[in-house]
């Protein structure tokens, strides 16, 4: 037989191993296995059926001698009874987890997904949690959980109409996704049987596909005169103006970092891992997106995000352009995203190389391994663009109206062309020599050249 001060002793044997522990013997089957770690483990052996079983009790000192003797007791009880104490302790485990309520199981899933997920992703995860769901199901077991409560949760979130009425559907659909994920982990964990969520999403179809809201053309010009005397915030007032001029995604936009801005070279490299597609890409730098960062840089010069809300030290929420928008009148007229339909359709109206506005608005294929490659194609062609899009924005808001198309385009390029040819006995040998280099001409060969002459 064990005793307490013969078990305190006990240390892991040469012969102990991580597959064979030692063990030492009580009585009536009770068994403590020292392990090659130095845990101590109880454990009840018995036989069922003609077959030897054993049960786990619990690890020493937390489970004292007595403690374990009392619990191979009670198993030798069930034995006479004819129940297997295995089979007894895995119901009993079942039992007690079923009769756990559904915002206890659902907050426990959503802390073991915070290790799993990227922070963006746990945090919209947890809002919707503590808006919607939790709210539905107080005091609902996990097993009571029916279709009817959840379908309860959607339409409460469905009431939430915008000024025109409509339902807050990609919401709605998102909040049942939510709690679908949190039913499929309890089924998986056999603490339900059935996840009475299953068909609810196609009670609420995804919303008719609608055009990115934006304003008509001849609005325009009006719109960019409100952005620039946007008596808000400077940080909001820069954020509307450099999404006009490099019609990014919003998210772009508030996850752009300093570290991205590659200011030699006028160059944004947006590495966003969060991104909708996944997708990475390069957006040259016009002269009028450079001067926004420059405006940024004494605001937020000193954090990683150049779109930082000091007030909350995080990144701005994803409607900080749109609420915007909004105070300037255009609810329902335009959003943030809108910016990017406007460059688009207008872009190929000035007569723009197709794959090269394609490329500047990075539609290409998230599969494609090709555009990994081929991130910077076209790039020159998209610079003149990107710098031909901000000079035309800024004329149709100086001029206060819309400029005919192709007028604005001659006009816009020949303005580049004499900026872009300076005169070459004014140039600076250095510029000249580094110009040459880039052109994948070597010193020796340069030169070479002045020998000759």
């Amino acid at each position: 037989m064990l005793s307490d001060a013969k078990i305190r002793k006990l240390k892991p044997t040469e012969k102990c191993t991580p597959s064979r522990p030692d063990k030492y013997s009580d009585q009536n089957g009770l068994q403590l296995l020292v392990r090659h770690s130095g845990t101590k483990t109880w454990v009840s052996a018995y036989r069922f059926a003609n077959k030897q079983n054993r049960v786990t009790l619990g690890t020493y000192p937390l489970m004292s001698l007595a403690e374990a003797r009392k619990a191979n007791t009670d198993i030798k009880a069930l034995l006479a009874e004819g129940i297997n104490p295995k089979l007894k302790k895995r119901q009993d485990r079942l039992d007690n987890e079923q009769a756990q309520l559904f915002n206890d199981y659902a907050l426990a899933w959503l802390e073991e997904r915070k290790r799993n997920v990227k922070p963006r992703t746990y945090q919209q995860d947890y809002n919707r949690m503590q808006k919607d769901v939790l709210p539905c199901f107080e005091n609902i077991a996990l097993k009571d959980v029916s279709f009817e409560d959840c379908k309860v949760m959607a339409d409460r979130i469905e009431k939430r109409v915008n000024a025109n009425g409509e339902p807050p559907r990609e919401v709605t659909r998102r909040t049942i996704d939510l709690v679908a994920n949190i039913l499929k982990s309890a089924k998986r964990e056999r603490l339900i049987e059935q996840n009475p969520i299953e068909d609810l999403k196609e009670i609420y179809p995804k919303a008719k596909t609608q055009h990115m809201k934006h304003v008509e053309l001849k609005e325009l010009p009006k719109l960019l005169q409100d952005i620039e005397n946007y008596h808000g915030h400077d940080q909001t007032r820069l954020g509307m103006k450099f999404l006009a001029y490099s019609f990014c995604r919003t998210i772009e936009l508030r996850m752009m970092k300093w570290e991205h801005i590659d200011f030699p070279n006028k160059l944004w490299r947006v590495d966003i891992d969060n991104l909708k597609s996944g997708r990475k890409h390069v957006v040259p730098l016009s002269n009028q997106m450079l001067a926004v960062l420059e405006e940024m840089k004494p605001i937020t010069g000193h954090y990683d995000y150049v779109f930082f809300n000091t007030g909350t030290r995080q990144p701005y929420s994803e409607e900080f352009i749109n609420n915007a928008l909004d105070i300037l009148g255009y609810a329902g007229k335009q959003t943030g995203h809108g910016f990017r339909h406007i460059a688009s359709t207008n872009l190929n109206e000035l007569g723009y190389m197709g794959d090269a506005i394609e490329k500047q608005m990075a539609h290409d294929k998230k599969s494609s391994i090709r555009a990994v490659y081929n991130h910077a194609q076209h790039l020159e062609e998209r610079r003149k663009i990107m710098q031909v899009w901000a000079d035309f924005l800024d004329l149709l808001r100086d001029k206060g109206e819309v400029v005919d198309f192709q007028t604005a385009r001659q006009q816009i390029e020949a303005s580049l062309q004499s900026q872009s040819s300076p005169n070459l006995q004014n140039a600076d040998k250095h510029e000249l020599i580094s110009a040459l280099m880039e052109k994948g001409i070597t010193i020796d060969e340069i030169k070479g050249f002045f020998k000759k002459k």
